[in-house]
Parts: C-alpha cells; sequence; structure tokens
C-alpha cells in the first residue's frame, strides 16, 4: 500500500480519485456514483468499520472524474483503511464496487514558529476548508480584513501545507 494520509490532512483532486472511461477511452458519467470508507480493524479477524455516512457525495470536477473531498480527522486511527465506490451505470443496472485501500499514518509533528495572528489565520482557514468545503467546491470566499476574496482550494491547500 502506497497511500498515505496524516491526520488533519485535507484530501483533495490527486488522493483518493477514480477516472471512469469508456471502451473508446471517452471519459463518462454513470447515473450514480457514491462512497464510504472503511476502518480496517486488523483483528483476528480482519474487519471493516463504516466511519461515516455509507453513500457519501464524491466532488465531480469533470466529465468521468470523481474524488474523495474529505479531510481525516485529527483523532484519526493509524491503520489500513478502504474507500468502496459505488458506480451505477443506469438507473436500472446492478451496483458495481472498486475499492482503494490506504493509511493513515502518524508522524513527529514539526513545530514551525508562527506569530499568534498566523496561528489564528491557520486555524480559521483549516476550520473553513473542514466546513465549508466538503462538497466538493473549488472555490471559496473568504474574510480577509473585511474584504471578501474568492481563493481556489488549490491555492489554499498549497498554503496551509507548505512547511
Amino acid at each position: 500500500m502506497a497511500t498515505t494520509f496524516q491526520p488533519g490532512q485535507l484530501l483533495g483532486r490527486p488522493d483518493l480519485s477514480i477516472f471512469l472511461a469508456d471502451p473508446k477511452g471517452q471519459p463518462y458519467d454513470p447515473y450514480s456514483v457514491t462512497f464510504a470508507l472503511y476502518y480496517v480493524d486488523p483483528g483476528p479477524p480482519e474487519t471493516e468499520v463504516l466511519v461515516g455516512s455509507p453513500t457519501r457525495e464524491p466532488a465531480h470536477p469533470a466529465r468521468g472524474e470523481y474524488y474523495a473531498a474529505i479531510l481525516i480527522p485529527t483523532g484519526a486511527q493509524p491503520g489500513t483503511y478502504r474507500i468502496r465506490w459505488t458506480l451505477k451505470q443506469t438507473a436500472a443496472s446492478p451496483e458495481q464496487h472498486v475499492v482503494q485501500e490506504f493509511a493513515v499514518v502518524t508522524t513527529p509533528i514539526i513545530l514551525v514558529s508562527m506569530s499568534p495572528l498566523e496561528a489564528q489565520a491557520v486555524m480559521e482557514l483549516r476550520m473553513l476548508l473542514r466546513d465549508h468545503c466538503v462538497a466538493g467546491e473549488e472555490v471559496v470566499e473568504v474574510d480577509a480584513d473585511g474584504v471578501r476574496v474568492l481563493v481556489r482550494l488549490d491555492d489554499l491547500y498549497d498554503v496551509v501545507t507548505s512547511p
């Protein structure tokens, strides 16, 4: 398993994603796409424990592209997790499932020197992203000293995660 994330990490477009294409290689959108997250309890016996809703809606930035726009909770149990994608080609077709495995790992916390104002801004931004940006939005409105600014989530993610 090569895909690993850390508690508190905001997952985006390149992380847990699927790309759907027809036999000719053309992207397409099926009737429905949902996903569910599971913690894999190593047991014995190994058991999957549902984390949250069994029918989460993915972000859908382009035809045939879907991804899980989620925040790994800061209190997430380290270990193996699975995302189960459920697809239906048409309303009457049977469900198809795709499973991806990933790990949540803890690493030593590296303290970064920030002023109290910077720390507050980072915390408020993290809460904004966690609480208001889980439905696949790509642009959010941020209040910067009373001025409303539209900011791309990719840019915010880069700022928050850069050392």
